[in-house]
């Protein structure tokens, strides 16, 4: 169920602010569930996704982490992991920062 509400709010509030490929990665996050992109997302799975080169799916992926929809995990690096701010707690505070 807050998925569902998390889904909805996404895209009340974010759908407009994303390109197409990042669009289709955050639809497909959402149709995978967080099980299904366990690790995180990859800039390697955004490649694989949107069909893009390795230097588009670098930048897409931090506009969207500058736009506060995904987050890196700690570390950082070559093997930087990202999740999508999905839960209901996450999103509020991202539509307040704005």
């Amino acid at each position: 169920m807050d998925l569902v509400l998390a889904k909805t709010r996404f895209y009340e509030v974010d759908a407009d602010q994303l390109n197409d490929r990042q669009a289709r990665m955050v639809s497909r996050v959402f149709v995978e569930g967080r099980k299904g992109f366990e690790g995180g997302i990859t800039t390697k799975k955004y490649e694989a996704i949107t069909k893009c080169p390795n230097r588009t799916a670098s930048r897409d992926l931090s506009d969207l982490v500058a736009k506060r929809v995904i987050i890196p995990s700690p570390g950082g690096g070559r093997k930087t992991r990202y999740e999508l701010l999905t839960t209901v707690d996450e999103i509020p505070r991202r539509i307040l920062a704005e």
